[in-house]
């Protein structure tokens, strides 16, 4: 015996066993964590050692020639093996979406599919031409010629195939981030040979990847992206105060990041000023409905906060007497000062307040309108003034100790809140938002306060009411507390 044969009878005899055991045991180690590399594992134990195995017992033990039959069919009957096994090692370990596994490596879809063909492909030419001997030029002839024809008659594939792979190595988005491009946008959900899949949030759709290889493309990422919208106002209205007012626009919607609102002035034009309001929205349906919320809460600030949207509108004249020429009749605002002092004599925390009191209340008492899901009150800040429900119905809501927003009780018509107003540095105890359509009477803090110092009687009855409030809004965090902790919804008061 030579030492090559003796070598090689103690690999096979013993290494080969040694090697089964070793490959057995990383799976069983496998299986749980990542039983996808382990079934990998198993397929090369099962299928490419047994040939392989057999495959060297013929060429170095037994001396069978390579160009015999017997050995061609094993070696043949190997690498296929290995083909199997190779592509359930690179389905394991490789992945086009996010990883699963930490042993995994995420890579483009092209580029997965790539891999697999590779070894199937050049495993497969190997076995024709190396261990077969089969002479392949004239079909290569034919395939080239073939080539010519078919890329003439698919321009567009072709053109989109390269164009995947141009885009797959200058990488100007990857699956997951929101790109503008044309005037669209879209989240990549897929990118494949022949195309892009994207989501706008209404409605998945392919777009070729020779399309947006020639277009110019915005990357906002994977998070939130800048936004905005446009409003004009009128020039009687002053800018700081409308910015102030734009910058409070986007609290309570939740599709908005909260603190990201930036109001700016763009452009004054001929009979408006033009304002910016940006805000950070995940783009695609969310910034949409951000858009269209805060669009609806801007006519509800303009009309509390008293400012004008300018609009054409025909204009009544009349002649001068002097000159003859047309001059506009001037239009005078609505008064409502007699509507706001029967409001206020209604309501029975004023009945204590003489009519003198009242009107000079009412004159300083403003209305101020809210739409469906308008914040009036922010829970942990403080209240303007004091509150009267004038049409429309209100919700008082309480956050509890998970961070969740409870809803405790309604006021409708008639109903009083924000009376911590009357108190410096104290914030308000719930928070409280519109329910539909509401019209609010609000009174300056300061007059009240004035109130109470010159009125003892109201102020005997603020102050129970106050009292009254206090308790009855920690009655309702206990039974929000209570009903956590039993797993129960809170009942609405």
């Amino acid at each position: 015996m030579t030492k090559d044969f003796i070598s090689w009878l103690l690999l096979l005899g013993i290494g080969f066993p040694l090697l089964g055991v070793a490959l057995n045991e990383i799976a069983e180690r496998l299986e749980q964590q990542q039983p996808e590399l382990a079934s990998a594992l198993r397929k090369i134990l099962r299928y490419v050692l047994p040939p392989l195995a057999l495959l060297l017992v013929m060429r170095q033990l037994l001396q069978v020639a390579s160009t015999a039959g017997p050995s061609r069919l094993v070696e043949t009957i190997t690498w296929i093996a290995i083909i199997v096994a190779g592509v359930f090692l690179i389905n394991a370990t490789l992945t086009n979406q996010k990883p699963e596994r930490q042993f995994q490596v995420q890579i483009p879809n092209l580029f997965f599919q790539a891999a697999r063909a590779i070894v199937v492909l050049g495993i497969g030419y190997y076995l024709i031409t190396g261990i077969w001997d089969v002479d392949i030029s004239s079909l290569t002839t034919a395939v080239g010629v073939g080539s010519l024809v078919f890329a003439l008659a698919l321009q567009n594939t072709l053109s989109n195939l390269v164009s995947g792979l141009l885009l797959l190595v200058a990488k100007p988005f990857e699956v997951g981030d929101w790109i503008s491009f044309d005037g669209s946008g879209a989240r990549v959900i897929d990118q494949s040979w022949w195309s892009v899949t994207v989501d706008n949030g209404f409605a998945k759709r392919s777009v070729p990847n020779a399309t947006l290889s020639g277009a110019s493309i915005s990357n906002l990422g994977k998070g939130a992206a800048w936004d905005y919208i446009q409003v004009g106002l009128s020039y009687d209205d002053p800018p700081n105060q409308v910015l102030l007012a734009l910058s409070q626009l986007p609290e309570g919607v939740k599709e908005v990041e909260p603190g990201s609102a930036f109001p700016a002035v763009s452009a004054y034009g001929d009979c408006s000023i033009t304002y910016d309001l940006w805000f950070l929205a995940v783009p695609g349906l969310g910034a949409w409905v951000a858009k269209a919320t805060l669009l609806s809460k801007f006519y509800y600030m303009v009309q509390r906060e008293g400012f004008t949207i300018p609009y054409p509108m025909v204009q009544q004249y009349q002649f001068r007497a002097d000159d003859g020429f047309p001059s506009k009749i001037p239009q005078a605002p609505v008064d409502r000062q007699q509507e706001m002092f029967d409001y206020l004599r209604s309501l029975s925390y004023l009945f204590s307040i003489s009519d003198t009191q009242l009107e000079q209340l009412a004159g300083s008492a403003q209305f101020h309108i809210y739409g469906t899901g308008d914040l009036i009150t922010q829970e942990g800040k403080s209240d303007s003034g004091l509150y009267a429900v004038y049409s429309g119905r209100v919700m008082a809501q309480l956050t509890d100790s998970s961070g969740n927003v409870q809803t405790t009780n309604r006021f409708g018509i008639g109903d009083v809140f924000g009376e911590m107003a009357i108190y410096p540095g104290e914030v308000s105890p719930i928070a409280t938002v519109a329910e539909g359509d509401v019209e609010l009477v609000v009174v300056p803090a300061e007059d009240i306060v004035e109130l109470i110092r010159t009125n003892s009687k109201f102020a005997a009855e603020i102050l129970q009411f106050i009292e009254e409030r206090k308790k009855s809004i920690q009655v309702a965090k206990v039974a929000v507390t209570t009903a956590l902790s039993n797993g129960h919804q809170m009942p609405v008061c």
